[in-house]
């Protein structure tokens, strides 16, 4: 029988946490995943295959107790790498670190925090773009709670002026909650280095 007959089943696999790859197809979950991975759960149709694409959907009344933050979506990058917490812009040839103050066709802040992804191309390079909840950024100073946040010219976020908000609304990146104080976030066995970020709330 040919495995796209056989009926979707749910793998513990290990998935790069930068591509969404598996990367593990039978790991030993009772050793922590290797850096810049994580176990996770893979449903697919065969049992043998060592990197499948993932069948089928998944539903479920909730879904409980995702340590990590924000809702993140995979974009065509249009530079080699990117930075977590920067800012970034599109464009046809894909996204770009921010240049300009309040730049034309902003997308929103490269994430190393997401709890949720969507849109992810093994094939392609890719920016996970925060599109909801909270995120790590570097921004220039403390704000006040709630402060309306656009982008610098590197990329980091700062106060929207009055003239800002009402020109440009469609350009404020975030709203402003804290500074994290600690030197990493994450759990026991997965953890990033906040690098002097700040949380703010997507918009």
């Amino acid at each position: 029988m040919d495995a796209k007959e056989h009926a979707p089943i749910l793998r513990v696999v290990t998935i790069s946490s930068t591509t969404g790859t598996v990367v593990n197809f039978a790991p030993d979950v009772s050793i922590p995943a290797p850096n810049g991975s994580a176990h996770g759960l893979l449903l697919t149709n065969t049992n043998t295959l060592p990197n499948q694409d993932p069948v089928g959907d998944f539903m479920a009344e909730r879904v409980w107790n995702s340590v990590w933050n924000d809702y993140a979506d995979f974009q065509f990058l249009g530079e080699k790498e990117f930075i977590p917490g920067k800012v970034y812009y599109d464009t046809i040839e894909g996204a770009r670190l921010c240049h300009e103050r309040c730049q034309l066709a902003v997308m929103g802040i490269a994430s190393d925090t997401f709890a949720h992804i969507v849109g992810t191309n093994p094939e392609e390079n890719q920016v996970p773009i925060a599109v909801a909840g909270w995120v790590l950024a570097y921004v220039d100073q403390e704000y006040p709670c709630g402060t309306p946040l656009t982008n610098d010219k590197d990329g980091n976020l700062t106060e929207m002026t009055l003239q800002e908000k009402r020109d440009f609304p469609e350009r404020m990146v975030a709203t402003y909650k804290k500074k994290e104080l600690k030197d990493n976030f994450g759990t026991r066995t997965k953890q990033i280095s906040v690098n002097g970020r700040h949380w703010v709330k997507v918009k």
